[in-house]
C-alpha cells in the first residue's frame, strides 16, 4: 500500500464517517421539523408525516401509505381517521375495487402556508444540482429508505 493509497482510504473513512453523522443529524433536523409543524397545527407527528406525504405523492390506498410510513394497518387506521376529522383527507371508494378505499389529500391554505419558506429555500438549492446530481442524490435517498425499512422489519421480526 502506498501512502496515496492510506491518504485514499483516511479520506473515504471520514467522508463516510461524515455521511452516516449528516444522515443522523438530517433525521434529527426532520423530526424536530415534523415535531413543531405537528404541534403548531395540533396534529400528532405521524399524523402530521403522513399529511405531509400524502400532500407530496397524491392519493393512495390506505395500505400503501401503511407500507409508506412504516405503520400497522391497525395504527394507520387511526391516523387516517383523525386526518379526515381535521379536514385533511377524504376516503373514496377505490374504483378498481370498491372493497379498498382510495385516501384524497385535502389541501389547507394554513399549512401550506407555514412551509412556504422552506420550499422555496428547497428549491433554491435544488437548483445549485445538475439532472445527474439530482439523478444521484435520488438514488441515494430511495436505497437508504429501502435499507432502512428493511432494518426495521428486521428489528420487529426479531
Amino acid at each position: 500500500m502506498t501512502s496515496g493509497d492510506f491518504q485514499g482510504r483516511f479520506d473515504r473513512d471520514e467522508a463516510l464517517t461524515r455521511l452516516a453523522v449528516q444522515g443522523r443529524l438530517l433525521h434529527l433536523a426532520m423530526m424536530g421539523l415534523s415535531t413543531a409543524a405537528a404541534s403548531r397545527f395540533g396534529l400528532q407527528v405521524i399524523d402530521q408525516q403522513c399529511a405531509g406525504l400524502l400532500n407530496q405523492t397524491g392519493p393512495m390506498s390506505v395500505g400503501r401509505l401503511a407500507e409508506l410510513a412504516g405503520l400497522t394497518p391497525s395504527s394507520v387506521t387511526g391516523v387516517v381517521d383523525r386526518l379526515e376529522r381535521r379536514g385533511l383527507l377524504r376516503r373514496e371508494p377505490d374504483p378498481h375495487d370498491r372493497r379498498k378505499v382510495i385516501l384524497v389529500p385535502l389541501r389547507s391554505a394554513e399549512i401550506e402556508e407555514a412551509f412556504q419558506p422552506l420550499a422555496r429555500q428547497l428549491q433554491a438549492m435544488y437548483a445549485r444540482y445538475d439532472d445527474r446530481e439530482l439523478a444521484l442524490l435520488n438514488d441515494y435517498l430511495q436505497q437508504m429508505t429501502e435499507h432502512l425499512r428493511a432494518h426495521t422489519t428486521a428489528l420487529r421480526t426479531q
